[in-house]
């Protein structure tokens, strides 16, 4: 199962699906992923979706922070779209529901 699928922009939106366990073990390959993605497709969006993720620690957190950073950096709206409750709760206690569009 790949841990991260990135697809082609379509209407001006990149759509992103993160699935399994984000961690310091994986982060950087994730990372680099999206951030390559986005420098090289432009969109106008970007979107993250969450449904498939069962764990995300800090380094995920991360990921999901540097992904809304690549985004900016095109001048794209960002979105993570779809978390699941536990993984909802980890953004909420972090502060970042507004900023990922979930709030």
């Amino acid at each position: 199962m790949d841990l991260v699928s990135v697809g082609t922009v379509t209407d001006g939106t990149l759509p992103v699906v993160l699935r399994g366990e984000i961690d310091f073990t994986n982060a950087a390959q994730v990372r680099e992923a999206i951030s390559t993605a986005v420098a090289a497709q432009r969109p106008t969006a970007v979107r993250i979706a969450m449904a498939e993720v069962a764990f995300l620690d800090s380094s995920g957190v991360g990921v999901l922070v540097d992904a809304m950073k690549s985004a900016w950096e095109v001048e794209a709206s960002f979105r993570v779209t779809d978390p699941t409750p536990r993984v909802y709760d980890q953004l909420r206690i972090a502060g970042l529901l507004d900023p990922f569009g979930l709030a």
